[in-house]
């Protein structure tokens, strides 16, 4: 009885021991089953438009979602990082070599060799106005399946920094980059389902080269109304709301679910001026609209305080911190006025100026978030006597409206992070592919001759600090702030890493909910 009785006991715990043993091993693949169910869900002002990456923007709505990638990276610091690039070696001063990854390749499994590298690159060289100012100054030759050469048309090019913009992913040149079934990157995500201007879908690539996601499946909505991305964040419909309105900053504050991602971002919010408009063509016109603008007024009213004014192109760049406040150094009505006046622009009765019969009008294109920015930049012309109006919309219409020529100024936010002579030279040269207005001024481009040709360091800074001063003098564009960059991001989402450039750095491969997430 006894030994009948001890083995019914040592059955027991055996059973109860295999029972704690079964359910901690149910429970570990329950975490596991949820980590690989797990769905991300990504909001912003606007998704791509198309699927082929020399089209406008759609490189940086592809590389931000993890489906896309260039050669190299630029990481929160600032530093450029390899990527698909194993490793990049400067020859000498017009020649760098640069060795890929062996064994990677696209989703089709099309192998990412040398040849498939620049083929990519010609094909955006070819067919993508943006990748010019990257792309301009280099010239690819195969060495061997993974080894390219790149000879530069000026010494010292940081070729890694220029082949790191999103203008330059990588991707197959021989596919039609037109559907989810015959697009090829290389990216760890990749395209199930498309709706353009609506919604991507993506799923995990299992054959991804590099660090595997935890997340298996992204959703990226485009949600144009700002208010109602902010409802998305706090209500938890959405993980990652991108482009927080500024005025929407209050709805969040003590929030125990969301949190504000506010990295300063490298760019300078700008109006581009069309100059082959009559009004614009006389300079004292030009500076008479950039010294009328309180922009610290303009920074709270426009951007809810988050900025901080700029007068000068490069001044939102940190190395050139130097040229934040220079040429307008204050707001002055009165030199804006008293410009006017020297241009022949006599205020009547009504409080607009006239010149030979003819009003002063400006019609002002905005986008996205500046809105309020737009209004307010409308008043502080009103009261030097401008006719200014503001018309509010989809960046498509002010695509169309450059390329018909019917515009007179629009504001748009380019990164001022970069080599300096690719970048002046993209937007001031008369080429430049982010030169809307038609800027061809011969001190200008003379200065940016220069700049090509310098080798010292010191001197090239010292001109990219002219050319920018030139630049602001002459003001074919008129700068106000960097532009806010404000993301909303679950707490039940570690991870998330705030970047100068975030609109191209949403995920990353350690991105991973919290053990208290459910779907």
């Amino acid at each position: 009885m006894k030994k009948f009785l001890f083995t019914v006991l040592v059955i027991g715990i055996v059973v109860i021991v295999l029972g704690c043993s079964n359910s901690d091993a149910m429970s570990t693949e329950t975490e596991n089953d949820n980590d690989e169910n797990q769905e991300l869900v990504i909001v912003g002002q606007e998704i791509a438009t198309s699927l082929d990456p020399v089209e406008p923007l759609t490189a940086s709505y592809l590389r931000s979602v993890g489906v896309a990638e260039a050669l190299f990276i630029v990481n929160s610091e600032g530093e450029v990082e390899p990527s698909l690039a194993k490793s990049a070696t400067e020859i000498d001063a017009t020649t760098w070599e640069i060795k890929l990854r062996p064994n990677i390749a696209f989703w089709s499994g099309k192998a990412i060799d040398a040849n498939a590298v620049i083929a990519s690159l010609e094909r955006s060289r070819s067919l993508d106005l943006q990748a010019l100012p990257f792309l301009d100054d280099l010239t690819f030759h195969e060495v061997d399946e993974y080894t390219i050469q790149v000879k530069t048309t000026r010494e010292h090019l940081n070729v890694p920094l220029n082949l790191s913009y999103y203008q330059t992913v990588i991707h197959n040149a021989e596919a039609k980059q037109d559907s989810i079934e015959t697009m090829d990157f290389s990216g760890m995500y990749k395209v199930v389902e498309f709706d353009s201007k609506q919604k991507m879908v993506l799923e995990l690539n299992e054959n991804y080269w590099g660090e595997k996601p935890k997340i298996n499946r992204i959703i990226h909505e485009e949600i144009s109304d700002g208010q109602t991305r902010v409802l998305s964040a706090l209500n938890g419909s959405s993980h990652v709301a991108l482009n927080i309105p500024v005025t929407s900053m209050d709805q969040f504050k003590d929030n125990k679910e969301v949190e504000i991602v506010a990295a300063p971002a490298a760019n300078t919010q700008t109006i581009y001026l069309n100059l082959n408009q009559p009004q614009f063509q006389d300079v004292r016109v030009r500076q008479a609209l950039s010294w009328a603008l309180d922009r610290e007024e303009l920074v709270l009213l426009g951007a809810e305080g988050q900025s901080t004014p700029v007068t000068t192109w490069l001044g939102s760049n940190p190395a050139f911190a130097e040229a934040k406040n220079a040429v307008y150094t204050k707001f002055d009505a009165e030199k804006a006025s008293q410009l006017l006046e020297e241009a022949g622009w006599v205020e009547e009765a009504d409080g607009i100026r006239y010149k030979d019969g003819n009003p002063l009008t400006l019609r002002l294109m905005t986008w996205g978030g500046d809105k309020a920015l737009g209004e307010t930049l409308q008043h502080q012309w009103t009261r030097i006597g401008v006719k200014a109006e503001v018309q509010h919309g989809d960046y498509s219409l002010i695509q169309t409206a450059r390329e018909s020529g019917e515009w007179d100024a629009s504001i748009e936010a380019w990164s001022t992070f970069g080599e300096p002579l690719s970048l002046l030279s993209g937007q001031f040269s008369p080429e430049g592919s982010g030169n809307y207005g038609g800027y061809n001024d011969e001190v200008t481009n003379e200065l940016l001759e220069q700049l090509a040709e310098a080798s010292d360091e010191e001197n090239r800074h010292q001109l990219a600090l002219k050319i920018n001063e030139r630049v602001a003098e002459q003001a074919p564009v008129i700068c106000l702030f960097p532009r806010p960059q404000i993301t909303a991001v679950s707490k039940s989402l570690n991870g998330f890493e705030e970047h100068f450039r975030q609109f191209e750095n949403v995920v990353n491969a350690n991105l991973l909910f919290s053990s208290s997430h459910s779907n």
